[in-house]
């Protein structure tokens, strides 16, 4: 009978241990989650572990190749309890690949989106998103006597 076991990984290395682990024929998963940040003025999309340094890992419950995977280059060890390893259940093992892609809803406006600042100038003032100025800084639009200011404030001045 196939059950699965949570296997601990070598630091930044599930993808390099699931490789290896496929190239030997043993079926292994880690759902990764999808993040969006602001580097150097630009949205980079960003695809890390959902459980960072830990692997699932399908084998057969007497006669699977435990040792195969323990020598596995990017495996650490098993996760056990004791002498037995830990069992992952069926259940939680679909819903997570059920779950293709984990996502994190991005903070960062989008350029025309209708936000609002919150600084000492400018308190609860509704201004339009143009564009990242920096790491810490956007530029924003306002509407001042009629007409359409750009102006650069703090990120966390910045409520949508």
């Amino acid at each position: 009978m196939e059950c699965w076991y949570l296997v601990v990984c070598k630091p930044k290395q599930e993808e390099r241990a699931k490789i290896n682990l496929q190239n030997q024929g043993i079926e292994s998963f880690y759902p990764k989650l999808t993040t969006e940040r602001l580097v150097k003025s630009r949205r980079t999309v960003k695809h890390t572990a959902l459980f960072p340094n830990y692997l699932f890992v399908c084998l057969e419950s007497k006669n699977g190749n435990f040792s195969a995977v323990k020598n596995t280059r990017g495996i650490g060890s098993f996760v056990s309890y004791g002498a037995n390893y830990q069992l992952v259940s069926e259940q939680i093992i679909n819903q997570l690949k059920n779950e293709r892609s984990h996502t994190i809803e991005s903070k960062i406006p989008k350029t025309g989106d209708v936000i609002s600042v919150n600084n000492e100038s400018f308190n609860n003032i509704q201004a339009i998103y143009k564009e990242p100025d920096g790491d810490l800084r956007s530029i924003l639009l306002i509407n001042l006597l009629n007409q359409k200011i750009e102006i650069s404030v703090d990120n966390k001045d910045i409520a949508k």
